[in-house]
C-alpha cells in the first residue's frame, strides 16, 4: 500500500512540473510608429536565452515560451523594444525609428563621414525640400537652400540650364559651373542643344528620386576632386531601400497651371496712334497711325503668354530582404510652359539594386533611363520674330488674323511683314506676325539619356573595404527646326529645315580602397584610389533650303524636295586619369584632421603640364567635448562648440577640349575649299589654379534646439586662361593667343541659423536661415607694352578690368532731361553736364543760365574712352550679387503642415535694356507706358526725353550703357507656399486597405517678389550661363507661378 502511495505521488509531481514547465505560444504582429507600416525581418528573441524567430513578410511572428519571459524586438534603423510577455498570447509591437541626428551621415568625395566629424565647409538640400515642388529640373530649386549658393534661372522658358555660381564667379572665360556627381560619377551638366530650345541635362534626373544634395564649398572638401575642384561641387545621392524594410509603394500626383508672374505695360491702341504720331511730327512728317473703324486693340502679349498647366506623377517601390536592397521609381512629368509653345514632358525609370552575397562580397547596380521632349520657340532677344520682342513692339491698332490674305493671317501683301492695317506707314524694323511665326514654325527636341552605375566592393577583414566602380552617362540627342516659307524667319530662303544628332558618351572607372579603425580614443579612416574617364562628343546639323512645297517641311528632310543643302559636323574625344587619397583622423572625438591630395593627367592640356597635384587640409577642435567645458556653466547655455579652418590648392580645366593646340579647319579661299589655320597654340597652357582657404564656428545652444555656423573664407584664383593679343602682322587667327595670365578673388562670410522655435504638445514651429557675402574682384589682366592691365571689353554695355568685379556694367552717367528742350543729358568724364540734340544727335555743352542754348559744342561730343584716360564712360555698377540667401519657416500641428520658403539677393545692378531699346524705342513701333511721361513742353520736369521718330540712338543711347538704364537687382522674392494634411494612421489602420499614409497638399510657387526693379523680374539674364556678360535683361521672356495640387499615398 505504501509502495503505492509513494508511486503516485511521485506521479503526481512529475505531472505538476510538466504542466507548470509546458511551453505556450505568443503571436503578434511588428509594425513601424512611423508610418504604420509592418516590418518582416524584424529578430524577436528571448531575453537571456538563444531562442528566437523573426517576422514574416506581413510582420506577424509566432514564438514558443516558458513561464513570462521578455521578449526583444530588434531591426536595423528601430529602437530595440523589451516587452515582459507577462500571461498574454498576443502582442503587437510598435517599433520607433532610431533616431539619427546625432550621428548624422554626411556624402564627401568618395565616401561618407559624420556629422559631428566634418572639418570642411559642406552644405546638405535634403531631396525632401524639393520633391514634391513642380520644377522643369530640381536643381532650380536650390536657389536660396544653401548658403554660398547662387541659382539663377534667367527666364521663363522651360528646359534651360540655371546659372550655379558657389561662392562666387571663379573665372573669367572658363566655365564657372560646380561638378556635378551623381551617385559618385561625374554627370554631364550644360546646354547641350541649341538656343530655341534649349536642354538642361540635369532635367533628365527625377527630383522624386534624390535621396540628398551635399554641396562641397571650399577647398577642402573638394580638393580630392582636383582640377575640377575650383567651382565647388555638388553630389547627388539617389534613394536605395533599406535592409529589412518590407516593400512600400509609394504613390504621388500633382497637377496644376501655370501662368506668367508680370507683363510688359505697353500702350493700347489709342495711346499709340497718339505715341507714334508725335514721333513723326516732331521729326517733320505728318500722322501715320490711325484706329480702323472696328476699334481694333490688340495685346499682343495675350499671343506669347498663356496659362499653362504642370502635371507630375510618381510611382515607387522599395525595400529591402536581408541580403538585398531596392528601388524602382516610374515617372511622367508635363510642364506646358506659361510662355506659347514652350513645354517640357519627362518620362523616367530608376532601378537601384544593391545585394550582399556574405559578409565579404557585395555587388550593386544602378540604371535610370530618361526620356525628356522639348518644345521651343524664336526667344532670341533681338530677333525679327522673337517672341517677346514682337509682342512689345508690333502694332496694337491692327488685328491678328485677315480673312482676305491667303493665310489667314494679318501680313503684308508680300509676305515681309506685319500688315499695316489703317496706318498709312508699314512697320519699322521688319517685324513679322508673332501669331502666325508661332502656330507655323517648328522647334523640338528629343533626348535619350542613361546613366548606369555598377559596382563589386570586397571586405577581406572589417574595417577595409575595396571597391570597383564603372559608370555610364550617355546622351542621344535628336533636334528639328521648321521655318514656314511664306512669312517670318523662313520667307527669305523660302523656307528652312534644320535637323541635329548629337551624341554624348561618358564612361568613367573608380577603384577605391577605405580602411577605417578605431584604437583606443584614435579613429583613422583612409581613402586611396584611381580614377579614369573619357568622353566622345560627336554631333551634325543637316541643312535644307528652298523647298518645292512646305508640305515637306513638317517632321524630317526629305530628299528631292529642296534645292539648297547645307551640312555641318564634329567630333572629340576628352579625358583623364587620377590617383587620389585622403586621410581622416581624430582623437577622442575632440580633435580633427583631414588631408586629401589628387594627381590629375589631363587630355585638355600639353603634355609638358598635364599632370598636376592638388592638396587639401583641414583642422577642427571640438571644444565642448573637453571635460572643463562640459563642467563649466556656459556648456548649460552652448552645448555644442566646434572650431574648424582650411587651406586647399585646386584646379579648374573647364576650359574647353584642345585649348593649347595650334589648329586647322575648314577654309575657302576666293571659290577654292581649303585647310586654314583657326586657333594659336601654347604648350605651357595649364590649368586656372585656386587657392582657397576657410574658417568656421559650429555652435548649439540650449541642447542644440539653437543651432549657428558660421565661416569666413578666401578664393584666390591665379593663371586665368585670356585670350592675349598679338600684332596683326603674324597672322594669328583671332590675333590672340590663349596665355595664363589673370588673376581674381572671391572673398565672404557665411551665416547659417536653425532654431526649433516651439515644440508644444501637437504645435511646432522651427526657423532655419542661410545668408551669404560675396566680393568678387579681378586682379590681374593681359599686360600692355605699358606695363598695365589691359581691361576686357566683352560686350558694349560690359568690362572687366583690375580692382572691379567680373562682368561689371560700363558707360556713360545720365544728367536726366533738359526741361528746356527735353533733350537727354549725360555727365561728362570732368563732371561737366553735356546735352545730346534728339534730331541730329549733336552734343552740346548745358548751361543752367541759358537751358535751351545749343551752340557750346567744341569738345561737347561723348568719348568712349575711359574717364581715367580722359574719356567719359566709367563703371556703374556689379552685375553678380553681393549678399543672398533664404528662410524657412515650418509649422506643424496635429496631422497639419505649413511651409513658407522666403529667399533674397542684392547688391547687384541689372542693365535693362528691354526698356533702352524696346520700351522706350523711337521707332515707328509700339511702346511701353513709361514713355507716356516723354517731355512734351518747355519748363516740363520729367525723366523721359522728347520723342523723335528714328532717334533711339540719340536720345536712350541704345547700343550702350548708361545710368539711366541700370537698375538695382535687389529683391525678396516669397518662393514657396507648402500646405499639407496627413489623414490621421489611425483611420488608415481601420479602413483595412493597405494604406499606411495619405498626404494632402497644395503649394505657390515665385508667390510674391518684392523689388523696386522696373522690368518684369530681377533675375532675368539674357545670355544665360556666362562669366563676362551677366546681368543684361534684353527682351526676356518672364518667369512664371505655379499652383499645384497634389497627394501623396503610401502602401
Amino acid at each position: 500500500m505504501n509502495k503505492k502511495l509513494l508511486t503516485s505521488f511521485v506521479l503526481l509531481l512529475l505531472l505538476v512540473f510538466r504542466v507548470s514547465a509546458q511551453d505556450r505560444m505568443i503571436s503578434g504582429k511588428v509594425t513601424s510608429s512611423e508610418d504604420g507600416s509592418v516590418l518582416p525581418g524584424v529578430s524577436i528573441g528571448i531575453k537571456g536565452t538563444n531562442k528566437g524567430t523573426v517576422s514574416n513578410a506581413d510582420g506577424t511572428f509566432k514564438i514558443s515560451i516558458s513561464g513570462t519571459p521578455t521578449l526583444v524586438f530588434s531591426l536595423v534603423g528601430y529602437k530595440k523594444a523589451e516587452i515582459l510577455s507577462g500571461a498574454r498570447s498576443e502582442i503587437n509591437v510598435s517599433l520607433n525609428v532610431e533616431s539619427a541626428n546625432l550621428e548624422e551621415v554626411v556624402v564627401i568625395g568618395y565616401g561618407v563621414q559624420k556629422k559631428s566629424k566634418l572639418t570642411s565647409s559642406i552644405s546638405v538640400v535634403s531631396g525632401k525640400d524639393i520633391a514634391s515642388l513642380t520644377t522643369a529640373s530640381f536643381d532650380q530649386q536650390l536657389a536660396g537652400r544653401a548658403s554660398g549658393v547662387q541659382v539663377t534661372v534667367g527666364s521663363g522658358i522651360i528646359g534651360q540650364a540655371p546659372r550655379i555660381r558657389i561662392r562666387g564667379t571663379n573665372s573669367i572665360t572658363s566655365g564657372g559651373s560646380p561638378l556635378i556627381v551623381i551617385d559618385g560619377v561625374p554627370a554631364l551638366d550644360g546646354n547641350q542643344a541649341g538656343a530655341n530650345v534649349p536642354s538642361n541635362p540635369l532635367a533628365d534626373i527625377n527630383p522624386n528620386d534624390i535621396e540628398s544634395l551635399d554641396i562641397l564649398k571650399d577647398g577642402a572638401a573638394t580638393a580630392i576632386y582636383g582640377s575640377r575642384a575650383t567651382n565647388g561641387v555638388i553630389l547627388i545621392t539617389t534613394k536605395k531601400g533599406k535592409k529589412g524594410q518590407p516593400m512600400k509603394v509609394n504613390l504621388d500626383f500633382q497637377y496644376g497651371v501655370t501662368n506668367p508672374i508680370n507683363r510688359l505695360s505697353l500702350l493700347n491702341a489709342t495711346q499709340f496712334v497718339e505715341i507714334a504720331n508725335e514721333k513723326i511730327r516732331n521729326a517733320g512728317g505728318v500722322d501715320a497711325a490711325f484706329l480702323d473703324d472696328k476699334g481694333t486693340n490688340t495685346d499682343w502679349q495675350n499671343v506669347i503668354l498663356r496659362q499653362g498647366i504642370a502635371q507630375n506623377y510618381n510611382m515607387s517601390f522599395s525595400g529591402g530582404v536581408e541580403k538585398t536592397n531596392y528601388y524602382f521609381s516610374l515617372g511622367y512629368n508635363n510642364q506646358e510652359g506659361a510662355v506659347a509653345t514652350n513645354g517640357q514632358k519627362r518620362y523616367s525609370f530608376v532601378s537601384n539594386l544593391d545585394h550582399n552575397f556574405n559578409k565579404y562580397i557585395s555587388v550593386g547596380t544602378k540604371l535610370q533611363i530618361t526620356r525628356t521632349e522639348n518644345t521651343g520657340l524664336n526667344s532670341g532677344t533681338n530677333a525679327l520674330s522673337g517672341n517677346l520682342t514682337g509682342a512689345a513692339r508690333l502694332f496694337p491698332n491692327v488685328p491678328i488674323y485677315d480673312a482676305t490674305n491667303a493665310t489667314g493671317y494679318n501680313i503684308s501683301p508680300d509676305g515681309a511683314v506685319l500688315g499695316q492695317g489703317a496706318n498709312k506707314r508699314g512697320i519699322d524694323n521688319n517685324y513679322t506676325n508673332i501669331q502666325f511665326v508661332l502656330d507655323n514654325n517648328k522647334f523640338s527636341n528629343q533626348i535619350g539619356r542613361a546613366l548606369s552605375t555598377t559596382y563589386l566592393q570586397i571586405t577581406p577583414f572589417e574595417g577595409l573595404t575595396l571597391k570597383s566602380m564603372i559608370g555610364l552617362d550617355y546622351t542621344d540627342l535628336r533636334a528639328f527646326s521648321s521655318l514656314d516659307p511664306r512669312h517670318g524667319d523662313g520667307r527669305g530662303s523660302n523656307g528652312v529645315v534644320n535637323q541635329t544628332s548629337r551624341n554624348v558618351t561618358r564612361w568613367n572607372w573608380q577603384n577605391t580602397l577605405n580602411y577605417l579603425k578605431d584604437f583606443g580614443k584614435h579613429s583613422f579612416n583612409l581613402t586611396a584610389g584611381t580614377e579614369y574617364q573619357k568622353q566622345t562628343v560627336s554631333s551634325f546639323t543637316a541643312g535644307s533650303s528652298n523647298f518645292s512645297d512646305r508640305f515637306f517641311e513638317q517632321q524630317n528632310i526629305i530628299s528631292g524636295s529642296f534645292s539648297v543643302p547645307s551640312v555641318d559636323g564634329s567630333g572629340f574625344s576628352t579625358g583623364f586619369d587620377s590617383y587620389f587619397g585622403r586621410i581622416q583622423y581624430d582623437y577622442d572625438n575632440k580633435y580633427f584632421l583631414t588631408v586629401s591630395g589628387r594627381n590629375d593627367g589631363l587630355s585638355a592640356l600639353p603634355a609638358a603640364s598635364r599632370r598636376g597635384n592638388f592638396f587639401g587640409g583641414s583642422l577642427a577642435y571640438k571644444v565642448s567635448n573637453e571635460d572643463f567645458y562640459k563642467n563649466s556653466n556656459l556648456a548649460k547655455t552652448i552645448n555644442d562648440i566646434k572650431i574648424r579652418g582650411s587651406y586647399a590648392q585646386v584646379g579648374n580645366v573647364d576650359i574647353g577640349s584642345f585649348p593649347y593646340l595650334g589648329l586647322f579647319g575648314a577654309a575657302q579661299y576666293a571659290t577654292q575649299n581649303g585647310v586654314g589655320f583657326t586657333q594659336a597654340g601654347n604648350s605651357g597652357l595649364k590649368w586656372e589654379a585656386s587657392t582657397q582657404s576657410n574658417y568656421g564656428i559650429d555652435l548649439g545652444f540650449f541642447d542644440s534646439r539653437v543651432t549657428l555656423s558660421a565661416e569666413y573664407y578666401n578664393n584666390d584664383v591665379s593663371d586665368l586662361i585670356l585670350a592675349a593679343p598679338t600684332a596683326p602682322s603674324l597672322g594669328v587667327p583671332n590675333n590672340s593667343i590663349s596665355k595664363n595670365v589673370g588673376s581674381l578673388y572671391n572673398r565672404g562670410f557665411e551665416i547659417n541659423l536653425g532654431i526649433e522655435a516651439i515644440k508644444k504638445g501637437s504645435f511646432s514651429w522651427d526657423v532655419n536661415m542661410n545668408f551669404s557675402t560675396n566680393t568678387n574682384k579681378v586682379t590681374a589682366l593681359n599686360k600692355g607694352t605699358d606695363g598695365k592691365d589691359q581691361p576686357i571689353l566683352p560686350s558694349v554695355y560690359h568690362i572687366i578690368r583690375v580692382g572691379e568685379s567680373v562682368a561689371s556694367l560700363y558707360g556713360y552717367e545720365s544728367a536726366g532731361v533738359n526741361s528746356a528742350n527735353g533733350f537727354p543729358m549725360f555727365v561728362k568724364g570732368d563732371g561737366r553736364i553735356v546735352q545730346r540734340n534728339v534730331a541730329n544727335g549733336a552734343y552740346s555743352f548745358y548751361d543752367p543760365a541759358n537751358p535751351a542754348v545749343t551752340t557750346n559744342t567744341t569738345g561737347a561730343s561723348l568719348s568712349s574712352n575711359d574717364v581715367a584716360d580722359g574719356g567719359d564712360r566709367k563703371v556703374l555698377g556689379n552685375t553678380n550679387p553681393t549678399y543672398f540667401g533664404g528662410l524657412t519657416n515650418s509649422f506643424k500641428y496635429k496631422g497639419f503642415d505649413l511651409e513658407i520658403f522666403t529667399r533674397f539677393s542684392g547688391g547687384n545692378y541689372i542693365m535693362n535694356v528691354t526698356r533702352q531699346e524696346t520700351l522706350l524705342n523711337q521707332d515707328f513701333n509700339n511702346n511701353g507706358t513709361e514713355i507716356l511721361n516723354r517731355w512734351t513742353k518747355e519748363g516740363q520736369v520729367t525723366d523721359v526725353p522728347k520723342v523723335y521718330l528714328n532717334g533711339g540712338t540719340q536720345i536712350n543711347q541704345t547700343g550702350n550703357a548708361t545710368s539711366r538704364f541700370v537698375e538695382s537687382g535687389d529683391f525678396i522674392r516669397i518662393q514657396n507656399i507648402v500646405v499639407g494634411y496627413n489623414i490621421p494612421k489611425d483611420i488608415l489602420r481601420k479602413a483595412n486597405i493597405g494604406v499606411t499614409n495619405v498626404r494632402l497638399y497644395g503649394q505657390l510657387q515665385n508667390a510674391f517678389t518684392f523689388t523696386k526693379y522696373k522690368g518684369l523680374d530681377p533675375e532675368l539674364n539674357a545670355n544665360g550661363n556666362v562669366n563676362q556678360t551677366f546681368g543684361l535683361d534684353f527682351n526676356t521672356n518672364p518667369q512664371f507661378r505655379v499652383v499645384t495640387f497634389g497627394v501623396n499615398v503610401g502602401f
